[in-house]
């Protein structure tokens, strides 16, 4: 129970703008708090003084960002866990693409060994094969274009949902719609500019470009 005189002092305290002192039972808690990193649900965590951690450091902030690390396959120092390797022997401005020497390791373990990786346009591939056994871990390296795949050529990898955003579905559609139309526009510049309005990649571009309107 609180006494009269510290009430009284609480009182003008807070006619000063001043912060109530916290007693030793509250220090003592938030210690405690501090200390055992947990929090109840829908409760900030603090530090020692009772001081409320940033938005980067909170738990529910640090388990995200592990979730987010484990799923991409990368260390705590942001590198990808996987080793690849693979030779471009298919032409730069080519529409196919044929990747030789192609090798992948995952934590040491091969996945694949000195295989020819071939992607002809107008084809549709799978990926058969065990729980386990490297089909996303595969699918995730192509994404990040640790394989020489060159540039002109499109990669989209739907690994999960749309991240949080304040846009509706609609909108955050139409945002992505729009940012990957200014993509092409630049680089149509750049065929045109680097291999004249004859390559065949820009008339692909041009293709794309015009059933996308």
């Amino acid at each position: 129970m609180v006494s009269a005189s510290k009430a009284a002092r609480d009182a003008k305290r807070a006619a000063e703008g001043k912060p109530a002192k916290k007693t030793v039972a509250s220090k003592s808690k938030a210690g405690s708090k501090a200390a055992s990193g947990t929090t109840t649900p829908g409760e900030l965590a603090v530090d020692a003084d009772g001081n409320v951690l940033p938005d980067d450091e909170q738990p529910a902030t640090k388990d995200m960002d592990e979730v987010k690390r484990l799923a991409a396959q990368m260390d705590k120092h942001g590198l990808s866990d996987r080793v690849t390797t693979g030779v471009l022997s298919s032409l730069k401005q080519s529409r196919d693409v044929k990747i030789t020497s192609a090798s992948l390791v995952f934590h040491g373990r091969v996945l694949l060994n000195d295989t020819t990786m071939e992607l002809t346009y107008g084809r549709r591939y799978g990926l058969l094969g065990e729980n386990g056994c490297g089909k996303s871990t595969l699918l995730k390296a192509i994404d990040m274009r640790e394989y020489p795949v060159p540039d002109h050529v499109d990669i989209y990898l739907l690994n999960e949902g749309a991240p949080p955003s304040d846009l509706g579905a609609l909108e955050w559609v139409v945002r992505e719609a729009e940012n990957e139309m200014k993509r092409l526009d630049d680089e149509a510049e750049r065929l045109l500019e680097e291999e004249g309005p004859e390559s065949p990649v820009l008339l692909d571009l041009y293709e794309v470009r015009f059933f996308q309107r």
